[in-house]
């Protein structure tokens, strides 16, 4: 029964500095971050945005963020193109009102 008390350990030893060395990655990524605000020959002043998301751990996880990216991309993409259309059918009425033909140089 030692024998498996010493393994559950030695797994709960590997787990926590796994656990800690991920704590490291993110206050590290998160002052690279802000580490424009603390340089004074810095153009920029502002900082990165921290990531909306955590680190992905398994593979599983990587696939469910990049087919959020993906989704987010198509939102933008569907949000951009109804702003044209919107734009296009103003312009598109301001014409018709005036009695005028659209060109594309307009």
């Amino acid at each position: 029964m030692t024998k498996y008390y010493r393994q559950m350990d030695t797994l709960n030893k590997e787990r926590r500095n796994y656990d800690l060395w991920l704590q490291g990655a993110y206050f590290y990524e998160a002052l690279l971050d802000a580490s424009p605000v603390f340089n004074p020959l810095s153009a920029k002043k502002k900082p990165h945005p921290y990531r909306e998301t955590p680190i992905p751990l398994t593979a599983n996880e990587s696939r469910k963020i990049e087919e959020m990216n993906k989704q987010k991309q198509l939102e933008n993409g569907r949000e951009a193109m109804r702003m044209m259309m919107i734009e296009f059918n103003k312009r598109f009425e301001e014409k018709t009102e005036k009695g005028g033909e659209l060109n594309d140089g307009d």
